[in-house]
């Protein structure tokens, strides 16, 4: 699994080289997965464009699609599947990280936010729409390279990644790890947050708990997301046919060799 990093985007990856069904590896070069394209420098268009990106998924709200769009890459196409809105203030969306500390407004803990949201992304008709005109994307055309991305590439990515993986035959072991580099992405992005609001009046220690929790990629999360489609839908084999409408067996034929 080939790892890119950006000037601001350190979390893009290849999904290229994880062994899948039958031994078969996933094909190098087809399905990128990451954080949002909206802050890049002329290096980094020089890097996406060794990509031959054809399609860019977007998971965001449509105030994040509007007020923070991605580089306008040419030939690719744009899709804007939002898996969930949120009512933003435009100076919120506008900071880097205003849709991970959109919960600090809503009283919750980051850990039980986290868990309602990978929840939410599973059984939400929302949700489901989003990760199912993914697919549709991806296996609209014999050649397509496509990049799918959300603010972070860690929460809505994450289990995208699971969910496409899983159509693929990737073992578990192998779909939580690739889950959990996010972690290594995001920990200098943790620590710049939390030295530039710790001298802040609301800071606190359950402040810095909440930011770690949200700003991290925990297995907990992950299980939540797993158990729903185990409990509610039969597992995520019937849960990507029945409910996503993947043609499996197609998928495979396609991104595997």
């Amino acid at each position: 699994m080939r790892v890119y990093e950006l000037s601001k985007q350190k979390n893009i990856r290849d999904l290229g080289g994880l062994i899948g069904y039958q031994g078969k590896r996933i094909k190098y070069g087809r399905l990128f997965r990451g954080g949002a394209l909206d802050k890049v420098s002329d290096e980094d268009v020089e890097i996406l464009k060794t990509m031959h990106i054809t399609d860019i998924v977007d998971f965001r709200s449509k105030d994040e699609f509007v007020y923070r769009p991605d580089y306008k890459l040419e030939n690719v196409r744009y899709h804007n599947f939002t898996t969930f809105e949120h009512e933003h203030k435009k100076e919120d969306i506008q900071h880097d990280d205003g849709n991970l500390l959109w919960f600090m407004n809503q009283g919750d803990t980051g850990f039980n936010h986290l868990l309602r949201t990978y929840q939410d992304l599973v059984e939400s008709e929302e949700g489901q729409k989003a990760f199912s005109n993914l697919f549709k994307v991806i296996m609209s055309g014999d050649n397509n390279i496509v990049y799918y991305h959300c603010s972070q590439g860690k929460d809505r990515v994450g289990v995208a990644s699971y969910l496409i993986e899983t159509a693929l035959g990737v073992s578990e072991e192998d779909k939580v790890e690739d889950y959990l580099l996010s972690n290594v992405a995001m920990e200098k992005r943790r620590d710049r947050l939390i030295e530039s609001v710790k001298n802040r009046p609301f800071y606190n220690e359950q402040y810095k708990k909440d930011l770690l929790e949200v700003f991290s990629a925990k297995i907990e999360y992950l299980e939540r997301a797993i158990e729903t489609i185990n409990s509610k839908y039969g597992g995520p084999i019937p849960y990507l046919e029945n409910v996503l409408k993947v043609d499996v067996n197609k998928f495979r034929e396609m991104f595997l060799e």
